[in-house]
């Protein structure tokens, strides 16, 4: 079975072997008793005597944790008491000893007694590590000796790259990146619940081996998922699980409607057992069920006579049918009366500052109730205004299974529908008739609902030959002379917003940022063109940061998360969080940047219509999962970013090329091959792309030649873009600079990389030209500005553990981290954790840089 929770093992090894006692906490199956029978082990090699005791359920057995154990259980049929089981424990433990209690709660009294005086009467030779789950106070309990002073280590969430490996226990085969995340999200990293709803997903037909790998092949929404229910709630009192399948049913709650519903001290204890999440932030504090795939488990098994006695109920309390403001959607507000319940409001402020799953949960049963509320509406009123979200829901987010032509086809315009709504409608329907492989003319200007009038009038043909262009034809952006006769008799009113984006696309992907600042400031769209706002704000993040101004395009970016975590939009978030994770890696600040990722990695993909803004997501991911060392993650997510289909032309079309060439080099090690890129930019700019052409040839790592560099001077002339010219630089430098000149070109380039590590190399091979000898490391990391952690290979501060050199050692030798696996008999995984905590003491962040 493959150990998922290293990082948990050696911060409680830390503790321990510093003479602290460590407590263990951890949701239910979370796999706090699996890290704490891991201990043992190492423990013993270290030459420590190991007692492990487990909680039998409270005080009914007395020394019933003694009782149970295989060596200290009494052997004879005499007197046999704590002073007996003290004598015993003390003896096992010998000279130097640790007891790991595994749920202190449930041990019985007397046994307590007994570990806590042996710790006390010998504190500086044993030391106690216990375990509790997070709904239990470590503060509050006869179990309070135990745990005092004690160093706290969460068992936290699983990432990503930890349920791969267990995709791979359970399933017995790898699993493709995007649904690895996605189920990371749906089970909020729960160990148990991984296990139970890939088991489920498996048996139901929703994944399915594809090409050798398992991939999702139908709804998750629909899996029947009893065992996690089973593997999440057992024990739990029937009050509290009435209380969920309540919260379960709505889906994403008000604070105060739920308090109304369940009680106060109902969702306090939901809200310490970790099966609920609460969002505080004003104006709407929120509640869902967590994680996400338990409240779907729930509702699944609520009988129809229960969801009429919820309905009824909630009728009852709240009135308006059962709908809640709370999932009403963007806009939508409800009341907000937090401080009775959470002592945490600081910890809100920023969605960046709450846990992954605690957002992922919140977001994803807000689009539950979204999709629910809309499908009612649209299914009474079948106008515009209640189709647009519905349709949002699945061809934008991703998200609700949406019958998308029975709504199109359904949909008749009705008095109250705005010309924008109608507008946006028209759009969606013209990007889905090209989806499926008809006309975006066709979509556009023909209706096929019940009225037969759902279209807008004076669409110029300048418009329509441009949209074709993007939608049907192929790679280009289309004729620059058709978008410069955009004006307001070939564009009506409701479509301007679409122009704007045709309009800011062709300036960025042209190098004109500060032209497409200028459109986008321009822009005044109605509340009603708001399929097109997310899109708008991504590209002005583009733009702020192709014009040099990287900490306006972070604080930019920062702002559209919180707007589109504030109005629960998947897609919102999912563009906010590309653009941040771009700006931050920009920055050099990749552990960040990853964070973001991680949250709309677990959201899953975008919808069919813009799976284009996957690409930077999957990309990104991939490069930054690579640098930690995640190798098997980091190539399954470039195979996600290869397969992702491109319903349009896509400006800064340069991430395939790039994350390709960055995930081999930091995998694969040795010299980088910089001639894939550089080809790439080469047919980017046959076909126009001279944004992306640039970026490709900017990047490339090797020396140029001159007419390479003349080639890539020529097109940094043609643009705009203040972010070129340290790229520009640097490479001007490496054809023909000093090795002097070569490295403190870069000192302006905060990320590192395969064109950093050629850099380098390209100026010691100068240095030995000029001097007669190579740089020191010491030179190095002083005329580059870089620290030790960003690549600058000084000598390691922590030593290496004895596992960490050997797998170094391995590396060194050319092994590929499967066959280092093989022939220490651990697991991959094993050794990519290994790996990358060797290379992070050692300051290096290629793995060609062990040598």
């Amino acid at each position: 079975m493959t150990f998922v929770h290293q990082d948990v093992l050696d911060t409680a090894l830390q503790g321990v072997r510093s003479g602290q006692d460590v407590l263990l906490v951890g949701d239910t199956g979370s796999g706090r008793s699996t890290v704490l029978h891991a201990l043992a082990e190492p423990l013993r090699v270290s030459g420590a005597a190991v007692v492990e005791l487990v909680g039998t359920g409270g005080d009914p057995v007395p020394l019933g944790g003694f009782l149970s154990h295989p060596v200290l259980a009494p052997r004879t049929s005499g007197r046999w008491g704590v002073p007996e089981a003290t004598a015993a424990l003390a003896e096992a433990l010998g000279a130097r000893g640790v007891v790991l209690v595994d749920d202190v709660h449930l041990l019985d009294g007397p046994s307590r007694a007994v570990v806590a005086a042996v710790a006390r009467q010998r504190r500086h030779q044993v030391r106690v590590v216990t375990t509790l789950p997070s709904a239990v106070l470590p503060d509050d309990g006869p179990w309070v000796p135990l745990v005092r002073g004690a160093v706290c280590v969460p068992v936290t969430p699983l990432q990503v790259n930890d349920v791969v490996a267990l995709f791979d226990d359970v399933l017995q085969g790898s699993v493709e990146g995007g649904l690895a995340a996605t189920v990371a999200g749906r089970t909020g990293g729960n160990p148990r619940a991984v296990e139970a709803f890939v088991s489920a997903a498996r048996a139901a037909g929703a994944i399915a081996r594809v090409d050798g790998r398992w991939a999702q092949t139908g709804a998750l929404e629909n899996v029947p998922t009893e065992s996690v229910v089973q593997g999440l709630l057992a024990g739990t009192p029937s009050e509290l699980r009435r209380g969920l399948e309540t919260l379960a049913w709505f889906g994403l709650l008000g604070v105060d409607q739920a308090r109304a519903l369940l009680g106060d001290d109902v969702l306090a204890a939901l809200d310490a057992a970790g099966r609920i999440v609460v969002d505080e932030r004003p104006p709407a504090g929120r509640v869902a069920v967590s994680p996400p795939v338990l409240g779907q488990a729930l509702r699944l098994q609520l009988t129809a006579a229960r969801r009429a006695v919820l309905r009824e109920r909630a009728d009852d309390l709240l009135g308006g049918g059962g709908t809640t403001d709370a999932a009403a959607g963007p806009g939508r507000t409800a009341p907000s009366s937090l401080a009775a319940l959470v002592e945490h409001a600081d910890d809100a402020a920023d969605p960046h500052d709450r846990p992954v799953h605690q957002q992922v949960a919140i977001i994803t049963e807000s689009v539950r109730a979204q999709a629910s509320l809309w499908s009612r509406a649209w299914a009474s009123r079948r106008d515009v205004a209640s189709a647009l979200p519905l349709l949002r829901l699945f061809l934008l987010d991703g998200y609700a299974q949406v019958d998308v032509d029975a709504i199109l086809s359904g949909t008749a315009p009705s008095s109250t529908d705005d010309p924008d709504e109608i507008g946006a409608f028209v759009m969606l329907r013209a990007q889905w008739t090209a989806l499926q492989g008809g006309s975006v003319r066709e979509g556009l200007l023909h209706d096929a609902g019940p009225s037969g009038k759902l279209v807008v009038e004076g669409v110029g043909e300048p418009f329509l030959r441009y949209l074709e262009a993007v939608y049907e034809g192929g790679t280009g952006l289309g004729d620059p002379a058709d978008l410069a006769a955009f004006d307001d008799a070939a564009v009506p009113g409701p479509l301007r917003g679409y122009a704007t984006i045709l309009r800011v696309q062709r300036a960025v992907e042209e190098g004109q940022p500060d032209l497409a600042l200028d459109l986008l400031d321009g822009w005044e769209g109605s509340r009603y063109q708001r399929p097109y706002t997310d899109r708008l704000d991504a590209l002005r993040g583009d733009a702020l940061l192709l014009a040099g101004r990287v900490e306006d395009a972070v604080a930019w970016a920062r702002a559209q998360v919180s707007a589109a975590n504030d109005e629960l939009s998947p897609f919102g978030v999912r563009l906010a969080a590309r653009g941040l994770a771009t700006a931050l890696y920009v920055q050099g600040d990749g552990a960040t940047a990853l964070r973001a990722l991680s949250v709309v990695l677990r959201l899953g993909r975008c919808g069919p219509l813009h799976s284009g803004f996957d690409e930077r997501i999957f990309g990104l991911a991939a490069v930054l999962h690579a640098r930690q060392g995640h190798g098997e993650l980091a190539r399954m997510l470039l195979d996600e970013l290869e397969a992702t289909p491109r319903p349009y032309a896509l400006t800064l079309d340069f991430i395939r090329p790039w994350a390709r060439m960055e995930v081999t080099s930091a995998l694969d090690g040795g010299t980088p091959d910089g001639e894939p890129l550089w080809a790439a930019g080469e047919r980017l700019r046959a076909e126009g792309k001279t944004m992306s052409a640039a970026m490709c040839w900017a990047l490339t790592p090797a020396r140029l030649d001159l007419d390479r560099l003349a080639a890539l001077e020529q097109v940094v002339h043609d643009v705009e873009v203040p972010l070129l010219a340290p790229l520009l630089r640097l490479q001007r430098r490496m054809s023909r600079g000093t090795s002097t000149e070569i490295l403190e070109s870069l000192r302006p380039l905060r990320f590192s990389g395969p064109l950093r590590q050629v850099a380098i190399a390209t100026a010691r091979e100068a240095a030995v030209r000029e001097r007669g000898q190579d740089l020191t490391d010491a030179e190095v990391a002083a005329l580059t500005g870089h620290a030790a952690d960003e690549g600058a290979g000084l000598a390691p501060v922590v030593p290496l553990t004895v596992r960490e050199e050997e797998i170094v050692d391995l590396a060194r030798d050319g092994l590929s981290n499967r066959e280092i696996a093989s022939r220490l008999f651990v697991s991959v995984r094993t050794v990519e954790s290994h790996l990358y905590r060797a290379m992070q003491k050692l300051g290096i962040s290629q793995r060609a840089d062990l040598g």
